[in-house]
């Protein structure tokens, strides 16, 4: 998923949406590390990620969609930002299956092609999201992966659309007919599809299904190449309350006005919650774009920049460190009172996120950042009056 800026790759890009990134990468650490002290809420920072990710890739591709060698550059940019963590993570996987004598279904090697958000609904089992082990505290989680899926399937598509329509007009059609449609969609596979595979997350990891939320992204990004610019961020802040409030109140009345988990294989959730969910998201992002603004100056905190620009490796280490961590780094010991039990929450789950970030920092620079220098050596570029540079770093 694109949850990574290439930081030093363009003149011109947005430091809030780094921000908006640790935002969305603490939510997912949260339902991991704490999910039921944040009522499993932090499903939602996938969304948010989806909805960043149509909103960079959709503006990088319509501002270089008259370049020569458009295909080959936004391939070539994405193979490198994206394969060396993601593979180099797999070796570790693997390292480890061989160590712990990990037993591997045969369907499981579609996660390395990112095709592991189907292999699920393929077996009709969940527990393929877990590598199991001769050691039963340790078998190895990828199920969190299959984000990485869809955002890769979204890469193979997308381009295709942009480059060939180009016009934004025609593109801003494409979005709002492709938002309703995958609203309708979702409504109608909720109505047929039996509660036992719907129970397994259908809705929330199909690529058609979530599609939406990368067309909102796109949806905005053109908007902000066009005559609404002005008009969108002068009202981000209002836009953000009414989604929010949009969402409380359905989550309010779902819950027929008590607190309750945010689960997102409820009915109303399944349907049209998501929608709700990425409109918060894309206001959001409008909100860390609004220079001056409030919501500025939150998203571009150093911490929470330091914690976006390593927020791809974060993302892929949390899940994959956790077994490790909830067994040799402060493991719970048969805790006797409910306040001794929430102070070792807080010291663990904190120690937990300085080794992640610590892990991912290192990451970044010793294996993404390499990478990232060479785009420069193998995009071709050309002089052409028609191909605008692009004001957004993926």
């Amino acid at each position: 998923m694109t949850i990574t800026s290439d930081h030093g790759s363009s003149k011109n890009w947005y430091p809030g949406l780094d921000g908006v990134r640790a935002i969305a990468v603490l939510l997912v650490f949260s339902v991991h590390y704490m999910g039921y002290f944040t009522f499993f809420a932090g499903w939602t920072g996938v969304l948010i990620f989806f909805v960043l990710s149509g909103f960079l890739i959709t503006g990088i591709l319509y501002d270089n969609r008259n370049e020569l060698h458009r295909y080959r550059n936004f391939y070539i940019r994405r193979t490198l930002r994206i394969f060396p963590l993601f593979y180099f993570a797999w070796l570790l996987v693997f390292v480890a299956s061989l160590l712990l004598h990990g037993r591997w279904h045969p369907l499981q090697f579609l996660w390395i092609v990112y095709l592991g958000n189907y292999v699920r609904f393929l077996v009709g089992d969940p527990s393929l999201d877990h590598i199991f082990t001769a050691h039963s505290a340790l078998p190895l989680e990828i199920g969190h992966l299959w984000s990485l899926a869809v955002e890769e399937q979204f890469y193979l598509i997308w381009p295709l659309v942009v480059f060939h329509v180009r016009t934004r007009k025609t593109l801003l059609r494409i979005c709002g007919v492709t938002i309703f449609a995958v609203l309708v969609l979702r409504i109608a596979l909720w109505m047929t599809i039996p509660e036992r595979i719907l129970s397994q997350e259908l809705l929330y990891r199909l690529t058609i299904t979530q599609c939406d939320a990368f067309m909102l992204g796109g949806l905005i990004a053109l908007w902000i190449r066009g005559p609404e610019k002005d008009l969108l961020l002068c009202n981000a802040g209002k836009l953000f309350t009414m989604s929010l409030a949009a969402l409380a109140v359905a989550y309010l009345f779902n819950n027929k006005f008590h607190a309750n988990y945010l689960l997102n294989t409820s009915a109303w959730m399944s349907t049209y919650g998501f929608t709700l969910v990425d409109c918060s998201a894309a206001c959001l992002i409008l909100c860390a774009l609004r220079k001056n603004s409030l919501a500025f100056r939150i998203m571009t905190l150093r911490p929470l920049r330091v914690l976006g620009r390593y927020s791809y490796g974060f993302y892929i280490y949390h899940v994959l460190l956790m077994p490790f961590l909830h067994t040799y780094i402060l493991p719970v010991n048969h805790l006797t009172t409910t306040s001794a039990y929430h102070l070792h929450l807080v010291l663990s789950t904190s120690l937990d996120l300085v080794i992640v970030l610590t892990v991912s920092a290192l990451s970044y620079h010793l294996i993404e950042a390499p990478f990232l220098s060479m785009k420069d050596y193998f995009t071709v570029r050309h002089k052409n009056p028609g191909a605008q540079s692009s004001v957004l770093s993926t």
